[in-house]
C-alpha cells in the first residue's frame, strides 16, 4: 500500500470514529448490552423518593414550586430515547414510566386542581386532557391514550399494566416507588398488583349464600376484555394474587362482581 493510501484509509477510519462517538445516546446510562443502552430514570426516582406517598399521594405543590424546570428536563430526555431499539421488557418499563411522569407533569402544569378531569377543554368530554398529543416522544407527540392504549395494552397484552400506570386520580393504583425497569419488570407487576389487590381499595370478598361477591375496583369492569383475553378471567387472575385463605373462598358456587365507584378527586397530599 502507498504511503498516500495509507493516509487515505487513515482518515476514513477517524471520520467513522468520530461519527459514532456524536451518535453516542447521550441520555442512556452505560454498560448496559452491547449496541444499546437503557433510559435514566436517576431523577424520576428522585422525584418520586422526595415528594410522592403512596399511600397518601403527591404533593404537586411543592412540585410546582420546585420542580417544573427538572419534570420539563426530565421529560425531554425521555423524549430522546429511541424505544425500538431496547429490549422488550425496557421498551414496556420505559412506556410505563413515560405515561406516570407525563401525567404528573400534566397536573404540575395546570395546578391547582380538583381533579385531573378539570384540565379538559371540551365541557362534555371530562376525560379530553387524556386525548391531547402533549407527551413528546421521540418523532414528535402522543396523547396520553395512546401510549396507555396503544403502546402499553395493545403493544404488551399484560393486564398487569391496570396496576401500574396512574392517573392522578384518588381511585388510581399508586405510582410505585420506583422506576419501572425491565430486568425486574416481572416482579415488579406483580409486586404492585397484589399490594393493590390485598389493599384498602383491592379486593373484597363477601359471601352471599353459597355465591361469592367479589368487590373490585371499577379497572376490572373498565378493561375487563384484557383480564379475559390476556389474564386467564378476572377471577383467575385476582385469585392469583391472593392470599391462601381468600383464594379457597372461591372453590364452590357462582362469582359475582360488584365494582367500587372511581373517585376521581386528585390524588393530593401537600406537606
Amino acid at each position: 500500500m502507498s504511503a498516500a493510501a495509507a493516509v487515505c484509509l487513515l482518515a476514513v477510519f477517524t471520520a467513522l470514529a468520530a461519527a459514532a462517538l456524536q451518535h453516542k445516546p447521550g441520555n442512556w446510562t452505560e454498560g448496559s448490552g452491547e449496541g444499546f443502552g437503557l433510559p435514566d430514570y436517576a431523577e424520576w426516582a428522585r422525584i418520586l423518593r422526595v415528594y410522592y406517598d403512596p399511600a397518601q399521594g403527591m404533593d404537586y405543590k411543592a412540585l410546582k414550586t420546585k420542580e417544573s424546570v427538572a419534570l420539563d428536563k426530565l421529560r425531554r430526555r425521555m423524549a430522546e430515547v429511541d424505544v425500538a431499539r431496547l429490549p422488550k421488557p425496557d421498551q414496556l418499563a420505559y412506556w410505563i414510566n413515560l405515561y406516570n411522569i407525563s401525567v404528573v407533569d400534566t397536573v404540575v402544569d395546570g395546578y391547582p386542581v380538583e381533579s385531573i378531569r378539570d384540565l379538559s377543554t371540551d365541557p362534555f368530554i371530562r376525560l379530553n386532557v387524556f386525548k391531547k398529543e402533549t407527551v413528546p416522544v421521540k418523532g414528535g407527540n402522543l396523547s396520553l391514550d395512546t401510549i396507555e392504549n396503544e403502546k402499553i395494552r395493545a403493544g404488551f397484552k399484560d393486564p398487569r399494566i391496570h396496576f401500574a400506570i396512574n392517573c392522578a386520580a384518588a381511585s388510581c393504583p399508586p405510582i410505585r416507588y420506583e422506576p419501572y425497569v425491565g430486568q425486574r419488570l416481572n416482579e415488579q407487576l406483580d409486586d404492585q398488583t397484589r399490594n393493590f389487590l390485598n389493599g384498602p381499595l383491592g379486593v373484597k370478598l363477601q359471601r352471599d349464600g353459597d355465591n361469592l361477591v367479589v368487590h373490585a375496583t371499577k379497572i376490572l369492569d373498565w378493561f375487563g376484555d384484557d383480564f379475559d383475553q390476556w389474564g386467564g378471567g378476572k377471577v383467575n387472575f385476582i385469585r392469583r394474587y391472593l392470599p391462601p385463605e381468600k383464594q379457597k373462598s372461591f372453590g364452590a358456587g357462582k362469582v359475582k362482581f360488584k365494582y367500587d365507584d372511581y373517585d376521581w378527586k386528585l390524588n393530593d397530599h401537600p406537606r
